[in-house]
């Protein structure tokens, strides 16, 4: 296995140097800013002012170390409780849009939390969590139904930021935009659905699409 951050602690600290936590902090305001294509080790030098962006490595080792610190960083935003409440549903339910509203402050997480080992330990105590809870109400393999909960939640916002991405592109500014443009293309059967089109928010589909997949959760408990 290639070598990972948390295998190296911070070096020891030195005179007007920089820090760990320093580093991290710049390169999610990177990546909140200009997403995953700004985010390179010489846009995080530039942010703090420093020469080279060799003088990173001895706090972060490379850049995959990097993203490992930063996706652990903002896991912290994620409300972890102590213990499972005994409600398995309120426990899940809230792990997911406590997830969900982080993503939506640091888009770039979804494009980028599955191609790293999991191995933070922010996002170990919320994998430990979320597997007692799903264990506890009977639904194993939990580390199966653990997947697809996170994969709907990075899933649906991945598919957010990419029709947000599109509507700009296109200057789409509204639901009824849309519409507008959609009803130049199409054939009589579908202008109805059109008219009447929902302008559900993202954050609304996201809590009718959670309520599904826990309703079907509910039905596969032994």
């Amino acid at each position: 296995m290639p070598p990972l951050i948390w295998h190296h602690p911070e070096p020891p600290g030195r005179k007007n140097a920089l820090t760990r936590a320093a580093v991290v902090r710049a390169a999610i305001e990177v990546a909140d800013t200009g997403g995953v294509a700004a985010l390179t080790m010489r846009t995080v030098a530039d942010a703090l002012g420093v020469a080279t962006p060799m003088s990173l490595y001895r706090y972060v080792l490379n850049k995959d170390g990097l993203v490992d610190l930063m996706l652990d960083e903002v896991s912290a935003e994620v409300s972890v409780p102590a213990a499972p409440s005994g409600d398995w549903r309120a426990d899940l339910r809230g792990l997911a849009t406590s997830l969900w509203a982080m993503i939506g402050r640091h888009r770039w997480y979804a494009e980028l939390v599955d191609g790293r080992p999991p191995f933070g330990p922010r996002t170990l105590r919320r994998a430990a969590f979320l597997l007692t809870v799903l264990d506890g109400a009977g639904l194993r393999p939990a580390v199966a139904y653990a997947s697809l909960l996170d994969n709907y939640v990075t899933g649906t916002a991945m598919s957010v930021t990419r029709e947000l991405a599109m509507l700009e592109r296109f200057g789409i500014a509204s639901t009824e935009d849309l519409q507008a443009h959609a009803a130049e293309m199409a054939d009589d059967s579908l202008a109805g659905w059109l008219a009447d089109m929902p302008d559900l928010t993202a954050d609304a589909r996201f809590e009718l699409g959670l309520d599904c997949l826990l309703d079907g959760f509910a039905q596969r408990r032994t």
